[in-house]
């Protein structure tokens, strides 16, 4: 029914958990500053990038290699005509938007360069049970994991077709004594890539199961579906294609603005527009949002319906989460493109994983997490490692790494202050 193609990245090398020495391309001046609000970042839980040294020491560097007329794009005749005594202020503004200019270049540049990937999307359910049986008996999908918090009084399960380190997986929340919820009219559906989409339906109609389009060509394409919805009325919509690593292919939302959504998920969250359809016919617009193509990877798929700006959300659909290098960054892009932050960045309580919520112009809510290292030995089940120890030792190389870092800082602190005194009681005994 679903056959899943393995993805290269599903392996595990240990080498790219940090970046070598020899990756880095700044100074040592630039580095250390660098190194130095990566660790205070991580270890405080307080975000020092609102003062980024790095961008205003490669500022530095660069305008050291590049005459500032190149740099500013400013004719020399115009850096600085003096009246008097007084200098024109005229290209001040030009400088201005210069550098702001390269910050944003630069900020985009890292959203770009930024590891994310779709990491699993939450939603609520009434009959936890119940739909843990249909995803894995009629979706096929395995149920990877399921975690009960009594004293919170909710369970989750994680389902998928692949381990959660390499594949987009469903999160499912069932709260205690709530058997039903409103999944309003913004949520559009799920998708699911399939080999044979008729098979697939035949199997969920014997289940039990319901069907909302029966097996046919896409309107206006050739593509085959089908639609279909769980036992809470969630929808999926079952496409017919070839083996893929990510059979669990599509999250679609509606919204209200289709170019500023665009604009607010390439910007804060570095993906890319894959394709962009408008049905005049049918008066609607949809844009298929990602970090990869649609064959090979999960997608965002935004639908914009005509003259439609609002929609109501209900209570069950929550969110989409997002695996990032820096929740801290993150952040601030997001804060920068219009969207709203609901959780400020940081570790939450008991573990070492990382995380900022936000909601989108829409209110759309995307949780990004950056999770501990710990989380990826995963992998290496079954391969006669001791994980826990494992694990422990790469924390205890990482911080070693970094404590590095500091304790060059703190010798190069040391040799200036020395040299310092050193001159100082040499001129205080000259004096005497």
């Amino acid at each position: 029914m679903v056959r899943i193609l393995p993805m290269a990245s599903s392996s595990l090398h240990l080498v790219s958990l940090r970046p070598s020495l020899s990756s880095f391309r700044f100074s040592a001046t630039t580095t250390t500053a660098t190194a130095t609000i990566a660790t205070a970042t991580a270890r405080f839980g307080v975000s020092l990038t609102a003062y980024n040294p790095s961008r205003r020491l490669a500022l530095f560097h660069l305008g050291s290699a590049i005459p500032q007329t190149q740099l500013f794009n400013v004719k020399p005749s115009n850096l600085l005509k003096t009246e008097g005594n007084g200098i024109e202020a005229g290209t001040t503004g030009n400088i201005a938007q210069a550098s702001t200019a390269f910050s944003q270049e630069n900020d985009l540049e890292w959203v770009k360069k930024d590891k994310r990937r779709m990491l699993h999307v939450v939603y609520r359910v009434g009959d936890l049970d119940k739909t843990i049986k249909f995803y894995t008996e009629c979706l096929g999908m395995k149920l990877l994991r399921k975690r009960d918090i009594p004293e919170e009084r909710y369970t989750n399960a994680f389902l998928g077709y692949g381990p959660e380190d390499s594949q987009f997986v469903v999160e499912l929340t069932y709260n205690y004594g709530v058997d039903k919820y409103d999944i309003g009219t913004g949520f559009g559906h799920f998708g699911i890539a399939v080999e044979d989409v008729a098979k697939t339906v035949d199997l969920i109609k014997a289940k039990g199961g319901k069907v909302t389009r029966e097996p046919g060509p896409v309107k206006g394409g050739s593509t085959i579906i089908a639609f279909i919805e769980d036992p809470d009325g969630y929808k999926f919509e079952l496409l017919e294609r070839g083996p893929t690593p990510e059979p669990l292919c599509q999250v679609m939302l509606r919204v209200g603005d289709l170019d500023r959504s665009i604009n607010f998920y390439e910007k804060a969250f570095g993906m890319e527009l894959l394709r962009k359809r408008d049905n005049p016919e049918y008066k609607y617009t949809i844009a298929m949002m990602g970090y990869g193509p649609e064959d090979k990877s999960t997608v965002l798929e935004l639908t914009y319906n005509y003259g439609v700006t609002e929609y109501d959300k209900g209570n069950a659909y929550a969110q989409i989460a997002i695996g990032t290098d820096d929740v801290y960054k993150t952040a601030e892009e997001i804060k920068k493109h219009g969207g709203t932050i609901t959780r400020e960045p940081g570790p939450l309580p008991g573990i070492n994983t990382k995380i900022t919520a936000c909601l989108d112009p829409d209110g759309w809510k995307t949780v990004s997490e950056k999770k501990p290292y710990i989380h990826y030995m995963v992998p290496l089940a079954g391969s006669g490692c001791n994980l826990p120890i494992l694990g422990i030792l790469i924390e205890l190389v990482l911080f070693l790494w970094d404590l590095g870092w500091k304790g060059r800082l703190l010798s190069e602190s040391m040799t200036k202050w020395e040299v310092q005194l050193g001159l100082m009681a040499k001129a205080k005994r000259r004096k005497v």
